[in-house]
């Protein structure tokens, strides 16, 4: 087979001919099927833009537009942190991880008991992944279940915002809710002015699978189009439910659905920072889970990956997650091998990392493990280089046959640097980890989750800016009731 060979990934799947058949079908999706367009701002701007709009279940996206729009997209998207400082370069090469959101459920650090998440949860979880060094981003993590209905995306943000000073993702109901996290953001980083230069968020939506766009879905990012904000716009079907029951059609029908949205937003402001990538996966026909252990995802995302090279745009993806109900060996093996997939194959953002029972609930813990298997596999991806240092002749030939290493001054300059040091995992002798209690990994993860919650200090926000931040929380209006 004719393997498919471009900077940014070392586990392509498609060959060069089938990315161009993908790219075929695609185009024959919007060009011939068509997609449901319930954003009248949207509706309008395809219509402008030469798309027939006359049917609003069946608008249908020109193959010149779609080329157009591609053309137009930034290939490379700056994200900043809460002090102003360049944190994520999304482009070709960079990977970067973090949580997911909406969890609505978490399990209690201190009691292990599994419970309905709330404000504070999140607050703490922001807190947590800001001492962790394999943690890029931060996304919610859980649903503050404890706010006026309606609110909580408002109060998610605030949560965050004022928690940790890496980039966040959100996402809300609708351009109410962006307007005012857009406003919150801009009051952390010293004014609105300087959001566009500097954007510390990430706004995350998405269609509704099957092809349709929702105002819900397409408002916030046409807000975001308006400050500048980085977005990210991608199906999430599930293969047998809202996608047919093939990885071919399924990964057609993921890209239709987020190209849909490029263009659309690069019609509405040319060069508008839009991340494509996909949420997609199998509807487990048991239990009927939206499945994040699935290998079927895995297969997905490798192939997402090779239409983002394609096309040349930032790319967004899941890996990190389990439908396990709680961190074993299950959660342990689909973690590991989802995150290295998602590492090889060059995705830029790469979400939900921690997520337990298929994205509803949260843990201090499984984040925690994530950020360890991070590290691992950055380490083991560290490219070779072969030289006089490296590949130690003279050290070899001053040993000799049969002799050893420890003693050598190359072994003491260098072990440090190129060994891996685990921080959980376990490496001890039998009789050794015997007298230390037996104990197993969840237990040692607990211990260190203790004491990172209890002894890392985020740096804080100005009191008048926290107070600032409230203020706008108190004001907002929700986009739902």
């Amino acid at each position: 087979m004719d393997i498919y060979q471009q900077k940014g990934s070392k586990n392509r799947i498609l060959s060069n001919e089938q990315i161009l058949q993908v790219q075929e079908y695609v185009i024959n999706l919007m060009e011939n099927i068509g997609c449901k367009v319930e954003c009248e701002e949207a509706l309008d701007i395809l219509g402008h833009a030469g798309c027939d709009i006359s049917d609003m279940n069946r608008v249908r996206i020109p193959r010149k537009l779609v080329m157009e729009a591609l053309e137009s997209s930034p290939k490379e998207i700056e994200v900043f942190n809460r002090n102003g400082e360049l944190a994520m370069m999304l482009k070709e090469g960079n990977c970067y991880y973090g949580t997911g959101s909406d969890c609505n459920t978490t399990i209690d650090l201190e009691s292990g008991e599994r419970r309905l998440c709330m404000k504070d949860d999140v607050a703490r979880l922001a807190r947590f992944c800001d001492a962790l060094p394999n943690i890029n981003f931060v996304m919610s993590f859980g649903i503050a279940n404890d706010v006026p209905r309606g609110s909580n995306f408002i109060h998610q943000c605030e949560a965050m915002l004022l928690n940790t000073t890496k980039p966040i993702i959100v996402t809300g109901y609708g351009r109410n809710d962006m307007r005012t996290m857009i406003e919150m953001a801009g009051a952390a980083i010293g004014g609105i002015d300087k959001i566009k230069n500097a954007p510390p968020l990430i706004l995350y939506t998405e269609p509704v699978s099957p092809i349709v766009h929702t105002e819900m879905g397409v408002s916030k990012g046409l807000v975001c189009c308006e400050y500048g904000i980085p977005f990210i716009y991608i199906g999430s079907p599930m293969m047998g439910g809202t996608s047919p029951a093939t990885i071919e059609s399924t990964l057609v029908q993921t890209i239709a659905e987020s190209l849909a949205g490029l263009v659309i937003f690069q019609k509405k402001q040319p060069g508008a920072k839009f991340i494509f990538g996909g949420d997609a996966t199998v509807m487990d026909m048991k239990t009927s889970i939206f499945s994040y252990g699935s290998p079927e995802l895995n297969v997905l995302n490798a192939g997402l990956a090779d239409m983002a090279h394609f096309y040349r745009l930032p790319f967004f993806c899941i890996a990190g997650s389990s439908d396990a109900m709680v961190l074993d060996a299950q959660s342990g093996f689909e973690y590991a091998l989802s995150i290295y997939n998602s590492t090889l194959n060059g995705c830029n953002i790469i979400h939900d990392c921690g997520y337990l029972e298929s994205g509803m609930t949260s843990s201090f813990e499984s984040v925690l493990f994530s950020d360890e298997i991070i590290g691992w596999i950055k380490h083991m991806l560290q490219p070779l280089n072969f030289n006089d240092e490296s590949v130690a002749l003279q050290v070899i030939d001053n040993v000799g046959p049969g002799g050893n290493f420890l003693m050598e001054d190359h072994t003491y300059d260098n072990y440090m640097n190129t060994f891996y040091f685990p921080r959980s995992s376990n490496r001890k002798r039998f009789e050794t980890w015997e007298e230390e209690g037996s104990r197993d990994i969840c237990s040692i993860l607990n211990e260190r989750a203790k004491a990172i919650i209890n002894d890392h200090k985020p740096q804080k926000l100005p009191e008048e800016v926290k107070q600032t931040i409230s203020a706008i929380v108190e004001k907002h209006r929700p986009d739902v009731n």
